[in-house]
């Protein structure tokens, strides 16, 4: 165990290296002051278990150090112990009533020295590690994307994290920890009976279904687990409540009351905390986790990511019976979008009969915003696949894939505008998704869209002018060919503008001064499709899927 410290401030020398050596011989590690402004620093860069103050000391000032150490937010917790030439009643009594610890005599001798500076050094020690379980314990509690409760039996909450204030529309952690929960929380309140008398009788509540009221008033409704926690002769103690996907969870009848399960939240978080810092006492006690479902039925199990126009969630259907199938849930941040997230399903259903479309399962709202629902798939992003070099095969594959769903939605009019590595997802039996129409467009009589959107190593000078058009999307596909068989991008700088500057002005390397070993004819074709005037492009991309196969009639099918 590390060195105990104690900071000596004191301007008599000779009092100081009398109290040094008997310090030093018990193990401590002691730190000399001798003015309150190395005082005040050393206190607080070095927080001391024991600060001895010599308060009667010439020219310190002993009771301004002790009034600034206590109002001081990083020093106040730090145990004070004065140091007396002689007893003065009156400097005792004022520096106790400034927060002082303690009081002692020089003359009192080593083994009382000893003994109270071991006794606070002690108490600070025992108060430091229960302020860092306390900060670990936040940083684990309010770190859940989860909401969470903790709560007595009879309904008094001890502890709520952000999340769950979130959830449930309050204002603020305190706020949510005031309300009476039998009163303000539960819809109805035969919820919380049937909770109760399921885990009482049985042990467990898996996937409990239940609606709560919002501080707004509205229903909000989550999905709770919970388990029965037992103490060593059986006899229930307390709950322990967790939001789990049960297709991913041994069955029941596996589930032991107060099994140690590592991957669990709940579990950890008891065996790390739950003695430290839980005001249990004879109280009986619930933790409960849970996550909101969206309409009422999709339970939220993993964000996938979070961005200006809102949040991805993994999410299963709740009221599917059996192993539930994951789906992604498309969640915008304001009602503002509604418009848009509706016209992004309208196109997705449009393109649904493609095999390399993302499927649309269903659209909800939630809390007045639209929610897309669509298939979840699993497998690796082009970018992730790019870390390693792809076989021949493999990138006509990719490719092949991708021109088609493309060629697909110019069909239909429709320009992705967004064509980029992060957006096509290739599954494990070879399958490729195209993701994110958020920022298509459908372009009808017009033949441009006047808006800057896109990423931009892919876009194209006209999109970086504010002008999309279907051409736009062969340029983005260029980008990509290109950098499948060079393994660099055509156009790239760290810097915005300047990589803005080369896409607009400079000719791309021809590929095969990178790579000599690309074919002539599809160098041909990846430069067409990087000319700088979109009416020198192919038209389309099914106009780039033809021009491949003329050169390659086997381009992308073997197996």
């Amino acid at each position: 165990m590390a060195s105990r410290r104690v900071l000596i401030i004191d301007t008599h020398e000779p009092d100081v290296q009398e109290l040094r050596p008997v310090l030093d011989t018990a193990g401590y590690e002691v730190v000399v002051a001798r003015d309150s402004h190395e005082a005040l620093k050393q206190a607080h860069e070095l927080q001391p278990e024991v600060v001895l103050l010599g308060i009667q000391s010439a020219n310190l000032n002993g009771l301004q150090i002790l009034r600034r150490l206590k109002k001081r937010g990083t020093t106040t917790d730090i145990p004070v112990i004065l140091l007396l030439e002689k007893f003065d009643e009156e400097y005792v009594a004022q520096g106790l009533q400034m927060g002082a610890e303690d009081y002692l005599l020089k003359t009192a001798g080593e083994d009382f020295l000893l003994r109270r500076v071991g006794v606070m050094a002690r108490i600070r020690q025992k108060e430091r590690l229960h302020r860092e379980v306390l900060a670990r314990y936040h940083q684990y509690f309010d770190g859940e994307e989860y909401g969470l409760f903790l709560s007595t039996r009879e309904g008094r909450f001890l502890d709520v994290n952000q999340n769950l204030v979130k959830i449930l529309g309050y204002d603020s952690r305190d706020e949510l920890l005031g309300i009476d929960i039998k009163k303000d929380l539960y819809w109805d309140l035969k919820d919380r009976e049937r909770f109760q008398q399921m885990i009482e009788s049985q042990g467990f509540v898996k996937n409990f279904k239940v609606n709560l009221r919002g501080k707004d008033g509205q229903k909000v409704t989550i999905l709770l687990s919970g388990q029965a926690v037992l103490d060593e002769k059986g006899s229930i103690i307390g709950y322990e409540g967790y939001n789990i996907d049960i297709s991913d969870q041994p069955e029941v009848a596996e589930i032991e009351p107060g099994r140690p399960e590592a991957k669990r939240f709940i579990g950890r978080f008891l065996k790390l905390f739950g003695s430290k810092v839980l005001p249990f006492g004879a109280d009986f006690f619930s933790l409960m986790k849970m996550t909101e479902l969206i309409a009422e039925r999709y339970e939220k199990v993993e964000r996938l990511g979070l961005g200006s126009f809102g949040e991805v969630w993994k999410v299963r259907d709740v009221e599917r019976e059996g192993r539930s199938p994951y789906y992604v849930a498309k969640i915008p941040m304001s009602k503002k979008l509604n418009t848009r997230f509706r016209k992004e399903a309208e196109i997705c259903r449009r393109l649904d009969d493609h095999p390399n479309a993302i499927k649309i399962v269903d659209v909800v709202e939630h809390r007045g915003r639209v929610v897309l629902l669509q298939e979840f798939v699993e497998g690796d992003s082009l970018k992730e696949l790019t870390q390693r070099s792809l076989e021949e095969t493999e990138k006509q594959k990719i490719l092949y894939q991708l021109i088609d769903i493309v060629a697909h939605a110019h069909r239909h009019r429709i320009v992705h505008r967004d064509i980029k590595p992060e957006n096509i997802l290739i599954r494990q039996d070879g399958i490729l998704k195209l993701l994110d129409f958020g920022v298509a467009k459908e372009l009808k009589d017009e033949d441009i869209s006047s808006t800057m959107v896109g990423s931009r190593p892919y876009m194209a000078p006209e999109q970086i002018m504010g002008e999309s058009q279907i051409a736009s999307d062969v340029w983005a596909l260029g980008v990509i060919i290109y950098f499948l068989y060079t393994e660099i991008l055509p156009f790239f700088d760290d810097n915005e503008k300047a990589l803005m500057d080369l896409i607009l002005t400079r000719e791309p390397e021809p590929p095969r001064d990178i790579e000599p070993s690309i074919p002539e004819e599809l160098e041909s074709i990846i430069l067409k499709c990087l000319r700088k005037d979109p009416k020198e492009r192919f038209a389309d991309a099914g106009t780039l899927k033809q021009a491949l196969l003329d050169k390659f009639p086997d381009f992308g099918k073997a197996n």
